[in-house]
């Protein structure tokens, strides 16, 4: 009897918690097919419409201007002080440069007084790239700006400048050095300076 009354309590409690864990599946059942209802009705659904992306053009470059200056020496020459005055300016009506990259540069002239020590005008010139162009190829002067010309030295003979044409970007070493040569009766003569060259060589 006893085995029978206590056959009947464990049929009882597993019918109990079988109907127990039917309620829990069938709750996460009617959870998940909420969520899954939601996803699915939350999705974006996917445009027809073709967008097509507006192309933007960019405006191309202004032209670049080197920085203008205004420099002055006092130079002992022949025994006399002489001031040797420099400036430089963007020369607009000169051709444009276009470099490898395609950004455009104006071209430079620049001006060299020399004033003897009494205020006269000695020697007053202002060069542009083209008075180089019999030491430099016509190929560099196109791509090619008049970058600077500074006082190099004297002797007795001679006060001499020295000057530069190259490649407009401020960060490029590209050029090419020259001299130009003052005469005591003012007369110029313009040449390549070497000298870098032979101190490489020796």
């Amino acid at each position: 009897m006893f085995y029978f009354a206590f056959y009947m309590i464990c049929i009882t409690f597993a019918r109990k918690m079988k109907k127990r864990e039917m309620k829990i599946k069938y709750t996460l059942l009617l959870i998940a097919a909420a969520a899954f209802a939601f996803s699915a009705c939350s999705e974006k659904k996917p445009s027809k419409d073709i967008i097509a992306k507006k192309t933007v053009r960019k405006a191309p470059a202004a032209p670049v201007k080197m920085q203008d200056y205004d420099h002055r020496d006092a130079v002992e020459w022949q025994g006399k002080q002489y001031t040797v005055s420099i400036s430089r300016r963007a020369d607009t009506s000169l051709p444009m440069i276009t470099d490898d990259t395609g950004n455009k540069y104006y071209d430079n002239k620049i001006t060299v007084r020399v004033t003897r020590p009494d205020g006269t005008v000695f020697f007053d010139k202002t060069f542009g790239k083209a008075d180089f162009s019999s030491v430099i190829s016509e190929k560099y002067m196109r791509k090619s700006a008049l970058l600077g010309i500074v006082v190099d030295h004297t002797d007795d003979s001679s006060l001499v400048l020295a000057a530069s044409v190259g490649a407009p970007d401020v960060l490029s070493d590209d050029y090419v050095p020259l001299l130009i040569t003052l005469s005591r009766m003012g007369n110029i003569s313009i040449e390549k300076d070497t000298r870098a060259e032979l101190e490489v060589e020796e």
